[in-house]
């Protein structure tokens, strides 16, 4: 069945350039488009509209591979084909392939719209060989032609299997292209509305200290709105700032802007003394409003954190792969550092209303979090589920830090409504959900003293063993002094008593 208008315009904050005077007919080209890259991201299928509804989203002309593969796959993309075979080489000798810096252990190789504007107008050579771009370039593109990284794939493994090369996968805030979470932000009437759920107090059962202190938790995100920190839980929050607002405007907020100040809020308050870090994790290129990055994008902040010293890491950009199969960045990250160390990895399960896996919470070294509904007693709507989520918080009209401004909605039920926020917001989606996993982590680690990966198993199994019938394992932000087969005492100030 065709596209929903839902999914239309979600996708036009992901697929369109507004930016590109060239394309849309606005006069002046921009003055940094000789150094963008030609090409950005793509939706697979290509007929997404006709079919309606997206598999995954990739980076044009690129595909990763373990460093150690780089000549056995530069081979086969060049070699001539076997006899009887008129297809031709996967990609020419005379087309430039690049590489793509990703991280250790892992290359990107790029070719035609993975090129820089620069580079294929200079027609400099590749890296790799050839220096043809092997394209139009006027910019538009055929994501179905032979060059297209699903053909380029598909070729590759009929030679050597699955595995040896991957997209580089395009990761939502919110899962498939919807709009971001679940919901859209709604406003909070009043100035002196508090966060929901509220700033733990950091007393379990009568006892002091379950508050995150001089734990550190890191989130990737779109970074964080400058200011926010004169709510009394941010105060101290840092991170790589994020302008909320639209080119020419201080008042006309972005759609996904705030979400990474949403998701430390969201943290503090679980631990209101916990050090939170945001890193803004950069969206695909030219596409300001799409709330999505790449892999390799995402999995660099995850470094970048882990070299700062953070114990619990809340990834927020997830979603649905090439035939549901393991993100290579993630396993390269995973088996050459995140083994190796006590950390611990939050992410949320995505908000489709489907059993089917997105990574990375699907991994079994992650911890994925689905929503709750607002009573606490059933799934929420819109979260997925299945035996790869592992457990299951509140994620339904949750109340945190926002900018101060007017956002345009652009999805039903009232398209283009405008709502006003003076610093707070009601938003429901799992990327809500995962935050307060994270901060009920850290608040454990810091009054029991445990590392990250024990305080996170005691808390799993405290929600495997209260889990819902037709849900699954369920945690709620008070409970971190609980213990399976060990309820609080009846006038716990927590009020955790199972």
């Amino acid at each position: 069945m065709p596209a929903d208008q839902r999914l239309i315009d979600a996708l036009h904050l992901i697929l369109d350039d507004p930016e590109d005077q060239e394309r849309t007919g606005r006069g002046k080209k921009r003055d940094d488009r000789e150094e963008r890259w030609h090409g950005t991201a793509a939706a697979y299928p290509s007929d997404w509209k006709d079919r309606g509804y997206v598999e995954y989203f990739y980076r044009r002309d690129t595909i990763l591979v373990r460093t150690e593969h780089v000549d056995l796959v530069l081979e086969t993309l060049r070699e001539a084909p076997m006899p009887g075979d008129d297809r031709g080489p996967i990609i020419p000798e005379n087309v430039a392939i690049d590489r793509l810096p990703v991280i250790g252990g892992v290359t990107g190789l790029v070719w035609r719209y993975g090129r820089t504007f620069g580079s294929v107008k200079a027609g400099q050579p590749g890296k790799f060989g050839g220096k043809e771009f092997g394209g139009k370039r006027d910019g538009r593109y055929d994501d179905t032609d032979a060059l297209s990284t699903p053909y380029v794939l598909a070729r590759v493994e009929e030679k050597h299997g699955p595995d040896l090369v991957t997209p580089d996968t395009a990761l939502t805030l919110n899962g498939n292209g919807h709009p971001c979470p679940a919901t859209e932000p709604a406003g909070v009437p009043g100035k002196a509305a508090c966060p929901e759920p509220p700033v733990s107090t950091g007393i379990c059962c009568g006892t002091r200290g379950w508050d995150g202190r001089d734990v550190f938790v890191g989130v990737v995100d779109g970074g964080l709105v400058d200011g926010v920190q004169v709510w009394p839980w941010m105060a101290g929050v840092t991170g790589d700032v994020e302008n909320p607002f639209k080119a020419g405007s201080t008042t006309q907020i972005k759609p996904y802007a705030c979400h990474g100040t949403f998701v430390a809020g969201c943290v503090r308050t679980a631990a209101p003394k916990a050090k939170v870090h945001v890193k803004k994790a950069e969206y695909i290129d030219n596409r300001p409003f799409a709330g999505m990055a790449y892999e390799h994008e995402i999995i660099q902040k995850m470094n970048e954190l882990m070299d700062c010293g953070a114990e619990v890491i809340v990834c927020e950009f997830d979603g649905f792969t090439r035939f549901h199969r393991p993100l290579l960045t993630f396993n390269v990250f995973y088996d050459k550092r995140l083994r190796h160390l006590d950390v611990v990895i939050v992410a949320p399960a995505g908000n489709d209303t489907t059993y089917e896996p997105t990574f990375p919470a699907a991994y079994k070294w992650v911890i994925g979090a689905g929503a709750l509904s607002a009573d606490g007693n059933c799934r929420a709507w819109f979260s997925n589920y299945g035996g790869w989520v592992d457990v299951y918080a509140p994620g339904v009209d949750l109340v945190n830090a926002f900018a101060v401004g007017d956002y345009e909605c652009f999805e039903d039920p009232v398209p283009h409504k405008v709502r006003h926020f003076d610093g707070l917001a009601s938003w429901s989606g799992t990327s809500f959900s995962a935050p307060l996993v994270a901060g009920m982590i850290a608040a454990r680690m810091s009054a029991t003293g445990e590392n990250a990966p024990l305080a996170a198993e005691s808390l799993l199994r405290l929600a495997r063993s209260q889990a819902v019938p037709g849900v699954g394992p369920v945690l709620h932000p008070h409970q971190v002094c609980a213990e399976p087969r060990k309820p609080c005492h009846p006038t716990c100030d927590c009020a955790c008593t199972h």
